[in-house]
């Protein structure tokens, strides 16, 4: 999953209240750090390892457990033997009403071990942390899942009036390869025959002294779209340089994008988190929340959250220029220019619409703007009182105090695919944090303790209260 914004923390409470303390003598517990650590341990990045392999390690303690034919599968494009998702199912007797998908990626981003402190592929527990590639994005939710799967299997008087449905999924985070819940939608949508989703993209944020300020909700999310610029030119030798040079051409043409802001949107999510998270936060962040979420045309208080990346990425689309591909040697005149621009769009904004207004800004005919990656657009879950009275029943328990705040987040998610297959997605974890202590992505990637095993009674509470 990709992460930008404050509003997407993981992490942990740490207070431990009452609901975690009756969690803390469960024998169960180690046998869900064993599952946890052999994920994190198996390299399942797009480079140097395999989702296969944890999905066939998942297959055989789903196995172990009971699950049989079609119940637990591992789905793989032809093509793609190391790109495994498993899917496994508990069937309600007499369901009542639609399943619940549980939805986690199983696949990491690449890690040079080099560049680490710790091997990347190897579980950590130090200072009150989990370290390693996928501990937090998003092998957490990955485990917790797959051990909550393995009890509710084992569990003799357990009459669920839906099905429960796990996927763990690969390709999240290497969106260029068609596979995981995509590939899952298109081939074997019969498996997610479900009323909704959970899955990662939410958290909850910790002060810097470590209290939960608020649980956090996903209920959107930007799409990211990339669009290229490109100047073509004769060229010629460069001992006759021309005043049309396609380099120089470019680099005006990037200069005004860079000084493009696309225009506000405080959409109902963004208020909602903004009405309620800017009392907790107070400062000079705080107080522009709660004016913006009064007032969505207060200049004073954008100005103040727009000159935030975090707060600016939630306030509208953006765009920023990530690659440069110029010349062909050393001595000659460039004859082409092309410049990469990833955009996150906010929904309801179309590509053609971002093309359009980068068109507009760049004003120069000889400048070719192309959607070279296109995504369609999706919309926000409703809220509903079936998704959110359980919700506030387990943050009650186990936060008592802390509000729930719906956001829409900057990054990606594969939410997106399951919005636009109708299936409402929500990200949700329970696991709190300061604002990217988790460094997702990037180097010594972590997560609190308490943070995984609060998730842990979190995610197992309200998955118990979708399926009374």
């Amino acid at each position: 999953m990709r992460k930008a914004s404050v509003a997407v923390v993981l992490g942990c409470a740490a207070l431990v209240p009452a609901f975690a303390v009756a969690q803390q003598g469960d024998k169960g517990r180690a046998a869900f750090r064993a599952i946890y650590q052999e994920m994190v341990e198996i390299d399942s990045s797009a480079t140097t390892g395999s989702c296969t392999k944890v999905a066939r390690a998942a297959e055989t303690r789903l196995k172990t457990a009971g699950f049989a034919g079609a119940d637990v599968q591992v789905i793989m494009p032809k093509d793609r033997p190391d790109d495994g998702n498993v899917v496994a199912t508990i069937r309600a007797e007499k369901p009542s009403k639609k399943g619940v998908l549980l939805l986690a990626h199983i696949d990491v981003v690449d890690a040079k071990r080099a560049d680490w402190e710790r091997d990347p592929f190897k579980l950590f527990e130090e200072d009150g942390y989990f370290y390693g590639r996928g501990a937090s994005d998003d092998k957490s939710m990955a485990a917790v899942f797959l051990d909550l799967m393995v009890r509710l299997k084992q569990e003799k008087n357990l009459k669920p009036s839906r099905d429960v449905v796990m996927a763990l999924t690969c390709g999240e985070e290497t969106s260029n390869r068609i596979n995981g819940v995509d590939y899952l939608l298109t081939n074997h949508r019969d498996l997610l025959n479900v009323a909704f989703a959970i899955n990662e993209g939410g958290g909850g944020l910790l002060s810097d002294d470590g209290k939960p300020l608020v649980f956090q909700m996903q209920a959107g999310e930007k799409i990211h779209q990339v669009y290229t610029l490109e100047v073509t030119n004769p060229g010629g030798h460069s001992s006759r340089p021309t005043p049309d040079n396609a380099i120089y051409r470019l680099m005006a043409a990037a200069e005004k994008v860079s000084r493009l802001s696309f225009p506000v949107q405080v959409n109902p999510v963004v208020r909602e988190y903004f009405r309620t998270t800017g009392p907790i936060l107070g400062g000079d962040i705080g107080k522009a929340m709660s004016a913006v979420a009064k007032n969505p045309e207060d200049k004073t208080a954008l100005g103040v959250l727009l000159a935030d990346p975090s707060y600016n990425a939630t306030l509208h689309t953006t765009c920023v220029a990530t690659q440069l591909d110029a010349g062909h040697a050393p001595n000659a005149l460039p004859q082409r220019a092309t410049a990469t621009l990833s955009c996150r769009v906010m929904q309801g904004s179309t590509p053609e619409q971002v093309k359009t207004a980068l068109e507009g800004v760049i004003g120069d005919p000889q400048v070719k703007v192309e959607i070279v990656k296109r995504r369609e657009g999706s919309s926000a879950p409703p809220l509903t009182e079936e998704i959110m009275a359980p919700i506030r029943a387990q943050v009650a328990r186990q936060w008592p105090g802390v509000p729930i705040a719906p956001m829409m987040i900057a990054g990606a998610t594969d939410g997106r695919f399951m919005m636009n297959a109708g299936i409402p997605t929500y990200g949700m974890s329970g696991m709190f944090g300061k604002s990217g202590e988790f460094n997702a992505h990037g180097l010594n990637e972590k997560i609190r303790v308490q943070s995984l095993y609060e998730g842990r009674d979190f995610l197992e509470g309200v998955v118990r209260a979708y399926i009374k």
